[in-house]
């Protein structure tokens, strides 16, 4: 994971985004929480970037743009009081969040933040051990432990519960759609077809096909519902000979599997041109 240090008073970290290769719904629990098994992959070409500079008695979180809550509303401040709480430390820190990740759009965007932000300040006061960090990541929301370390990962529990990958993954060119809309995750899983519960397969190695096959969210079926435009993104994608086309995590970002660097260009040429309004962010993942 990228940081660099500017001066002795200022830090910056990258937070990448993830999509979700699988995201199965395995039950429900009494909390009101669901037990999933997903699969993570990181992807290190999309980050948004949180730069910190060092102010005494201070705490506050800055993000330019609507839609991103700043200071103690924004989950990077959450993150940031629970590390000093843990740490005992006096805050002295100033937040700025430069967003590249859309918001609310099922790439991770905001806990990539947070683990980002406990990362940073964990290599700089090496105040806490990993599991306590893993610990203070996990309270503040179930994809953030994955961003600690992002690398592709098998989760179960709520999302908590990682394992990295077994196997190599084939380079995968990915196409994403992001529809400039956000979609609430509570949304999502509020609106989960009870029927969709139930065991499934975790994902296993092979060729980009054999991964494409297993590609699976059962969160989407209620999202294209309720959004057609997304349905014909999906449409749209098969029609382009994509090998695999899902939306990743909550939604609404879709993702296209397209077969090769050549494919994924023509692919972004035509969405650019089909879907003007929508953001396009193509991306080739490689181990």
């Amino acid at each position: 994971m990228r940081i660099t240090t500017n001066t002795a008073s200022s830090l910056r970290e990258a937070a990448p985004a993830k999509i979700n290769l699988q995201l199965k719904v395995t039950a429900r629990r009494p909390d009101g929480y669901h037990e999933l098994q997903i699969s993570f992959l990181p992807l290190l070409e999309l980050c948004d970037e949180i730069e910190l500079e060092f102010k005494p008695d201070q705490l506050r979180v800055r993000c330019a743009g609507s839609g991103v809550p700043q200071d103690g509303d924004n989950i990077c401040g959450r993150a940031a009081c629970a590390y000093l709480l843990a740490a005992r430390i006096p805050c002295e820190w100033i937040f700025t969040i430069h967003k590249k990740i859309p918001v609310a759009a099922g790439l991770g965007g905001g806990s990539s933040d947070a683990a980002a932000v406990l990362r940073m300040l964990n290599r700089h006061y090496q105040a806490l051990s990993e599991e306590k960090l893993f610990e203070l990541a996990a309270g503040l929301g179930a994809d953030v432990p994955f961003f600690l370390n992002p690398r592709p990962a098998s989760a179960t529990g709520v999302g908590e519960k990682l394992v990295p990958l077994d196997f190599k993954l084939p380079e995968l060119p990915l196409l994403l759609v992001n529809p400039a809309f956000p979609v609430s995750a509570a949304w999502a899983y509020r609106h989960l077809d009870p029927v969709l519960i139930g065991p499934g397969k975790p994902l296993h190695g092979g060729s980009l096909d054999e991964i494409a096959a297993q590609v699976r969210n059962d969160l989407e079926f209620a999202v294209i519902e309720k959004f057609p435009l997304l349905r014909m993104i999906r449409r749209t994608m098969f029609e382009q000979g994509a090998a695999a086309a899902c939306v990743s995590g909550s939604g609404p970002t879709m993702f296209a599997l397209c077969r090769d660097a050549d494919h994924l260009n023509r692919m972004h040429r035509h969405f650019a041109s089909a879907f003007p309004a929508c953001r396009l962010f193509p991306l080739i993942f490689s181990e």
